[in-house]
């Protein structure tokens, strides 16, 4: 009974929002984020929590603009020569992208919805240490990421609530030792599943 009342009281809440801001609206959501390219447990790479708010704007029935702060606690892969796999200091990703999205359909109650988006993504740096030749340590350090990418979401609305799958596109972070020419490579890519709930926006 009491989640009962929980509910009604969110979903009251929600309308009377959505009354007063119009076509503005605020996304927040979390759940699960994992590295794309994973080779099992021995590659040092770990999937985590993953948190993003999301203001948007209703430009029409079926369309939304709106921007993605997202932080997804990960630790991406990093391989040297695709042979040596190394834990990454770097433990989260964050992002602020720029997203459009579509939803299909006339219901509030269920309505599928595709987008996308473009935006910069932050990682920290990662320094590794290999034994080379006659006891020597050779450093590779990445430096941190600073690059542009961009995403892929589909998902489903239920009233103000929604869950989504979303890929990020992001190039590989890369340095090269200059005595040895082997390459380390950063792999930030990742995936996620999350539940969020919007606050404001119309309900049509």
């Amino acid at each position: 009974m009491r989640q009962l009342l929980f509910l009604a009281f969110m979903f009251v809440s929600s309308v009377t929002v959505a009354q007063s801001l119009g076509p503005f609206k605020l996304n927040a959501s979390l759940g699960y984020a994992s590295p794309a390219d994973r080779s099992g447990d021995k590659d040092g790479s770990k999937g985590g929590f993953v948190y993003s708010l999301e203001p948007q704007y209703e430009i029409g029935r079926h369309l939304d603009v709106g921007v993605r702060f997202e932080q997804a606690f990960i630790q991406r892969p990093e391989v040297l020569g695709n042979i040596i796999f190394f834990d990454s200091q770097a433990k989260s990703l964050m992002s602020g992208a720029l997203t459009l999205t579509y939803t299909v359909g006339k219901s509030t109650a269920f309505r599928p919805y595709v987008g996308g988006g473009v935006g910069f993504y932050r990682a920290a740096a990662s320094e590794q240490q290999v034994m080379g030749a006659v006891n020597t340590t050779l450093s590779y350090a990445l430096p941190v990421t600073n690059k542009l990418g961009g995403l892929l979401r589909a998902g489903i609305k239920f009233w103000q609530f929604n869950v989504e799958a979303v890929y990020n596109f992001l190039d590989d972070t890369t340095v090269i030792n200059e005595f040895t020419n082997a390459k380390l490579i950063g792999k930030n890519e990742y995936f996620s599943l999350k539940a969020g709930y919007t606050i404001g926006g119309k309900l049509h």
